[in-house]
């Protein structure tokens, strides 16, 4: 057969970059960059090039239904047809309904960009449970949520190709995103001005004009005192703000408290830096922001976020070439968003009421949330303790929650406890490992979906380019032939899914659009023009209809309506726990837990690594590439990491990634218990007011050189062949 190349978009991590796929032979030969995608422009990293390919053909792939047949854990299958496979769920999903109510069925899904996050919600609102967990409380949940709050709409675009001053928050993005980090590179050589304000002497915080080694957990006294000086020095954007911003003068009151030498000694940043910081941004226009997850996982996420948003709209640096645009759907397209808060697919008013979550959390879970997702925590919780009410069954599709929520432990024990878990993936992770049934699923080149491009007006779409292999099927596979099984069982109680193919459900997607499917493939997108300054036509998405720096949404609900600042109570260090464990350190190779049985991804990065300061590691008798012992406060177990002894992290500062597990490792867990740096920091209290995230990326710790003993000898003996 001929050559052949096929523009699609790249999965494997959230900046979703467009993809030319190269296949000769019905083989995929290479994976490339699309330098004409409007988004990423030819940008494309190693996840992209290695990780469909090996995904698809790698030889410990389940390609059939998997029924456990040993104790949970014990890794003893039975490979069964589908119908059995979906008849056997049918039966015990009616038993778990009958004995506890629809409300204790649960699910967990990893994107809510394609099509597995709609599928996951809406077969488990007919089934009667407004129960499901998104991967977002952990990324991106505080961002999002202060988005709506304050009327900029989610998380705000970035145009770096034409900004002229750029601020970088919690985020590396030459460790997370190629794109952006092509485009500050560029922005760079044509002068651009570059503000990064991170603990860690990144790649980007070399490259920076200034740099703000900020304490971890401090970057709302940060982004308050910037605002602190734009009042002070009549910085701010008069103009704009007095036409299109609601409570700047209760902002005003809020930031006196922050004046920069105060939030100097909080931060740690030098006052003069803050000034210098405010200056550059309120005057270098247009500014642009790129905010990171380093501000989500916190309990101050959201409030942090509306702090940063506040200080674009006081300079003016709102939906402007060059600036943070609104994010803009195509009209007519239905995304996840628009989708789930669609009248068509919602449960009745009384049963949105039971999510778990929603009074605790209402602008993440409630009824009127974005999100209309479950409190991942209080899930957990509730598995293990029947509080608010009993969650007794679990349908998980492409995310591996023992991996990568924290509190390893507690999540381990709920899904042990449970009467039943089914588990869709296309690999068996430690998750997996659990799971009543394991449902076999397509990969990234065995399937197709469109969505709304995360970082320009445009329609992405992936392509399928080879046929599935053995029996896998799509994430709306499963879900259309498990609603059939139901059905027939009478287990239905809203019809709410109602496509029975992929294609049926991007129809759906496309059909107030004006395109199809066909129209986008050989493109591969579809470019639109956004354009700018939406706001002067329909104003900003909050009841004012202006940017709201006071929200009166909070104010209603009885929540503080300004940004502050709220100290990370567990990130002091205290007594022998006197360092600060910094997490969720990206690496090319891998994102969150996915990977880890991919060989290309090891040969780049074998072990977890705990990166030290020179002085530190000195100070514990620590040398390179020796195992280190990390312990936490609340902790329920110790995480065993490899040491990297590097100047990038100031003294009182360890830091590491998340995600590890090996398949080579006996046991269910496969390892992560002593190697992922999960098993040692608590899923929270305190959680995010706002947004019910955990404070999960900082937190006191302690280091010590490992007892070999305490480490599996396999752990030992790993090598990059997997």
């Amino acid at each position: 057969m001929a050559a052949r190349i096929v523009p699609s978009t790249c999965e494997e991590c959230s900046v979703r970059c467009g993809s030319l796929i190269h296949i000769e032979d019905d083989r995929v030969v290479k994976i490339s960059g699309n330098p004409r995608h409007p988004h990423s422009q030819g940008a494309f990293c190693i996840k992209g090039m290695h990780g469909p390919v090996e995904a698809r053909e790698h030889p410990d792939r389940p390609l059939r239904p998997l029924r456990r047949v040993g104790a949970r854990g014990e890794g003893k299958w039975e490979k069964i047809s589908w119908n059995r496979a979906f008849d056997e769920i049918a039966d015990r999903l009616g038993q778990v309904k009958r004995n506890f109510g629809s409300t204790s069925i649960a699910g967990a899904v990893s994107s809510q960009l394609v099509n597995r996050g709609v599928a996951m919600a809406l077969l488990l609102r007919s089934l009667g449970t407004p129960n499901y967990m998104i991967n977002q409380d952990l990324c991106q949940g505080g961002r999002l949520t202060a988005g709506h709050l304050t009327g900029l709409g989610g998380a705000p675009g970035v145009e770096l190709p034409s900004t002229h001053c750029i601020l970088v928050i919690g985020k590396s993005p030459s460790d997370s995103s190629v794109v952006q980090w092509m485009q500050i590179k560029s922005a760079k050589r044509r002068g651009a001005k570059l503000i990064v304000a991170d603990p860690r002497r990144t790649q980007i915080a070399r490259l920076a004009d200034l740099w703000l080694p900020i304490k971890p957990g401090t970057d709302a006294a940060l982004a308050l005192s910037m605002i602190n000086v734009l009042f002070a020095e009549n910085l701010v954007d008069s103009a704009f703000v007095g036409e299109w911003c609601l409570g700047a003068e209760e902002l005003r009151e809020r930031a006196r408290r922050y004046d920069p030498a105060t939030a100097a000694a909080i931060t740690g940043v030098p006052a003069d830096s803050i000034v210098n910081a405010a200056r550059l941004f309120a005057t270098e226009k247009p500014g642009c922001m790129v905010l990171g997850h380093g501000i989500d996982a916190q309990a101050n996420g959201a409030g942090t976020a509306m702090a940063f948003y506040a200080l674009l709209a006081l300079t003016g640096n709102v939906d402007r070439p060059g600036a943070n645009r609104l994010p803009t759907r195509l009209p007519g397209f239905r995304d996840y968003v628009a989708t789930v808060n669609d009248g068509a697919f919602r449960m009745p008013a009384e049963k949105e009421q039971l999510i778990i979550g929603g009074k605790e959390y209402p602008f993440w879970s409630g009824p009127d949330s974005w999100a209309k997702a479950a409190h991942n925590p209080s899930i957990i919780k509730a598995i293990n303790t029947g509080d608010p009410y009993p969650v007794r069954a679990l349908y998980i599709s492409g995310v591996n929650i023992v991996c990568t929520y924290p509190g390893m432990q507690d999540t381990i024990a709920a899904l042990k406890s449970l009467e039943l878990l089914v588990v869709a993936t296309d690999h068996i992770t430690p998750t997996a490992e659990l799971a009543d049934f394991v449902l076999p699923k397509t990969t990234l080149l065995e399937e197709e979906a469109v969505f709304q491009d995360p970082g320009a007006p445009c329609i992405s779409i992936i392509q399928q380019v080879l046929p599935p292999r053995g029996e896998v099927k799509t994430d709306f596979e499963i879900a259309i032939s498990l609603r059939d099984k139901l059905k027939a069982r009478n287990l239905i109680d809203f019809d709410l899914l109602p496509w029975n193919s992929d294609r049926e459900f991007i129809d759906f997607q496309l059909e107030k659009t004006g395109l199809n499917f066909d129209d986008l493939r050989s493109d591969g997108f579809f470019e639109y023009s956004a354009g700018y300054e939406k706001y002067r036509k329909v104003g900003f998405n909050t009841p004012s209809k202006k940017i709201e720096l006071y929200s009166n949404k909070l104010n209603e609900a009885g929540y503080d309506p300004l940004p502050d600042y709220i100290s990370a109570v567990y990130a002091e260090p205290e007594g022998s726990f006197d360092l600060t464990l910094l997490t969720g350190i990206r690496s090319m190779a891998y994102h969150h837990s996915r990977f880890r049985n991919h060989r290309w991804a090891r040969k780049r990065q074998n072990e977890p690594e705990l990166r030290i300061h020179p002085k530190t590691a000195e100070r514990f008798g620590i040398g390179e590439d020796e195992w280190v012992k990390v312990e936490t406060p609340r902790g329920a177990g110790a995480a065993y990491l490899k040491a990297w002894i590097t100047d990038e992290v100031p003294e009182k500062i360890v830091a590491t990634g998340m995600g590890w597990w090996y398949p080579e490792i006996a046991g269910a867990d496969r390892g992560a218990l002593k190697l992922n740096v999960e098993t040692a920091i608590p899923y929270g209290p305190p959680w995010d007011r706002i947004s019910g995230s955990a404070e999960a990326r900082n937190c006191a710790c302690r280091i010590s050189r490992a007892d070999l003993g305490q480490i599996p000898q396999q752990l030992l003996n790993v090598r990059e062949a997997v």
